[in-house]
């Protein structure tokens, strides 16, 4: 009797979360998800991952649903140069389809230390500024930090 009870109160929990059902932040009330990516190599690979990953998170939560930044330093600015990246046509297909749900910063301090001039970098770069503080800046303002 009592396993009869349990299982028909699990039946019963089941049915009732049937259905669609509103995606978390709409339930609680945050209409915008803010996300930080951080990416400090030129792995192409690790790109690719991180891509994927920002894809998949504009696909499910829709792009007016979130705010993603993208903060390139050290030898991960090399994927928005011009000569040396293998992942540009991604993000620019990324940035194209996403708009302004997705932001790309390249950090400027490694542009000096690396000897790296702006016209080296692809335009659809959306602010050159330090790479670090900019993530300080963001998480500060609530931005949550991701790395992949």
């Amino acid at each position: 009797m009592t396993r009869s009870l349990v299982a028909l109160a699990a039946v019963a929990l089941c049915a009732g979360s049937a259905g669609p059902s509103l995606a978390d932040h709409l339930k609680d009330g945050r209409p915008v998800h803010k996300m930080v990516f951080q990416m400090n190599e030129d792995n192409p690979n690790l790109w690719s991952l991180m891509l994927n990953n920002i894809n998949n998170i504009i696909v499910e939560m829709g792009k007016d649903h979130v705010e993603i930044k993208v903060v390139a330093y050290g030898p991960g600015i090399n994927m928005f140069r011009k000569d040396k990246s293998n992942v540009l046509a991604r993000l620019e297909s990324l940035k194209t389809f996403a708009g302004k749900s997705v932001e790309y910063t390249v950090c400027s301090n490694t542009l000096k230390a690396m000897k790296v001039d702006r016209q080296d970098i692809v335009e659809f770069v959306d602010d050159l500024y330090p790479g670090i503080v900019r993530i300080i800046e963001l998480q500060e303002k609530g931005y949550v930090y991701l790395r992949p």
